[in-house]
């Protein structure tokens, strides 16, 4: 995907929105809290299910330049909200929800084109590229019939060469991802008993 975002031109808006109704918000409304929405457990709409878009948007872009989160606040946790990443020469809207759903939706729009996923951003299948002309290419890398396989694959790779230069690269991005995870929580009021310990 790195590679074909030079056909974009400029990159304007980014938009992600992962919203799955959670099967335990029903037992959360009725009083049940399981941990997915437990401020004890660190749970919440950002750390479980917002995650994934955080990772898709600074694995391409980096860490941004401002972070903002406006969370639907439930009984102290945030069931959904949206976190809003400033990169300076383009906005990022990252959607995520638990208590409400709709279709997935991952858009990079350029002033060329944009790609566009329908799927969660952690699976990118069917990544499709549209252009300002009205020409679209169709792109799916996934080779096995499970995602996580080349995930896996990528890591013995890593183990068995010794490769320590890619660990210290993941490990780099896990702690932009958890940066922005943080700061964004923390602005909009979400504080964990792990922050206060």
């Amino acid at each position: 995907m790195k590679e074909l975002l030079p056909k974009l031109g400029d990159i304007k808006i980014v938009q992600c929105n992962y919203s799955q109704y959670s099967s335990r918000y029903n037992s959360f409304k009725e009083g049940n809290v399981l941990p997915a929405f437990d401020p004890e457990f660190s749970g919440g709409a950002l750390m479980d299910i917002n995650i994934y878009n955080i990772h898709y948007v600074v694995g391409l872009f980096g860490k941004p330049k401002n972070i903002e989160y406006y969370p639907n606040i439930e009984k102290e946790i945030d069931t959904s909200g949206i976190l809003i990443l400033d990169y300076d020469r383009f906005k990022c809207v990252c959607v995520g929800a638990k208590d409400c759903k709709s279709p997935i939706a991952n858009n990079i729009q350029g002033n060329n084109g944009c790609i566009y996923v329908d799927t969660p951003v952690n699976s990118c299948e069917n990544l499709k590229v549209i252009m300002n002309d009205g020409t679209t290419t169709v792109f799916n890398e996934n080779k096995y019939d499970n995602r996580m396989v080349s995930e896996f694959m990528e890591f013995i790779d890593t183990i068995h060469n010794n490769d320590l230069e890619r660990c210290y690269k993941m490990l780099d991005h896990s702690l932009i991802v958890s940066e922005v995870q943080t700061i964004a929580r923390k602005k909009a009021g979400i504080i964990f008993k792990s922050d206060i310990n």
